[in-house]
């Protein structure tokens, strides 16, 4: 709980890349049915964003706490759960330091959140600590082989960006062994599977652009370059994501592959 908190480039506009969270609303919902939420449970949010999980779990009749970092990012959640009708509680907090007591909900989520605090260790703790023993851990994870983890590599392989964080990569989470390793003996069970989201755009050339105008970290890398290197940057993005696209009438349908992990609490 010593870990001092670092804002990630990502989320330094929270409208746009709300743009980016709505993509992924049916893995937050997949989450919520997969840990079980019911009717009254006390759930936590961890590294919320504009509150994917937190608002799936609220359409269950969840008790909802929603937590970022960024206040600006939980006012979008905040906006989103008026919108349905949704009752929602936010805080801003530090994944690696929760401000709550021990055992204090039944469900912890996070969703491509929690993933990039930077101690790893100390943030696998704190959702452990303020879980009830027999309470679960849902979290998504973009695992270090697939469309993600090939734009990352890309970004960097164009020159220096913003670090989001230092330490082990975020995509770590996307290895079961890791997780496990993390967890150790204070998961009953931990199970990991794998699934995926669609990203859809008139081209993947058009998906690039759309990444570039509400994905920060895209965002840095091409503001960094000159106009020459920014088209080569553009032509490299458009292919990685064309290995990734199963349409085959020019448009863009990209599979990406995340890993859901469940962990229940000894």
């Amino acid at each position: 709980m010593t870990a001092s908190a670092t804002t990630p480039v990502w989320a330094t506009r929270p409208a746009a890349f709300n743009a980016i969270a709505t993509r992924t609303v049916i893995a937050a919902e997949r989450l919520a049915r997969a840990v079980d939420v019911h009717y009254g449970d006390r759930v936590l949010d961890v590294a919320a964003g504009t509150g994917n999980c937190a608002l799936a779990a609220a359409r269950r009749g969840a008790l909802v706490t929603a937590t970022d970092l960024v206040a600006d990012m939980l006012d979008v959640a905040v906006r989103r759960a008026d919108v349905e009708g949704l009752e929602l509680q936010v805080q801003t907090a530090d994944a690696q330091d929760l401000p709550f007591d021990d055992d204090s909900f039944d469900i912890v989520l996070s969703s491509f959140g929690a993933i990039f605090a930077r101690d790893h260790r100390c943030t696998a703790d704190e959702l452990v600590r303020v879980c009830r023993p027999g309470g679960r851990i849902g979290l998504l994870t973009w695992p270090p082989d697939d469309t993600v983890a090939r734009v990352q590599r890309v970004l960097a392989g164009h020159g220096p960006t913003p670090s989001e964080q230092s330490g082990p990569s975020s995509l770590s989470w996307g290895d079961e062994q890791y997780c496990r390793d993390l967890f150790g003996d204070r998961a009953a069970s931990l199970t990991a599977t794998r699934h995926t989201v669609e990203h859809c755009a008139a081209t993947a050339a058009r998906q690039v652009e759309f990444l570039r105008e509400h994905l920060a970290p895209v965002q840095a890398g091409f503001a960094a370059l000159d106009a020459g290197a920014q088209r080569r940057l553009a032509a490299d993005l458009t292919a990685t994501l064309e290995v990734s696209n199963r349409a085959t009438d020019g448009t863009y349908v990209g599979e990406l592959a995340y890993l859901q992990v469940i962990v229940t609490v000894a």
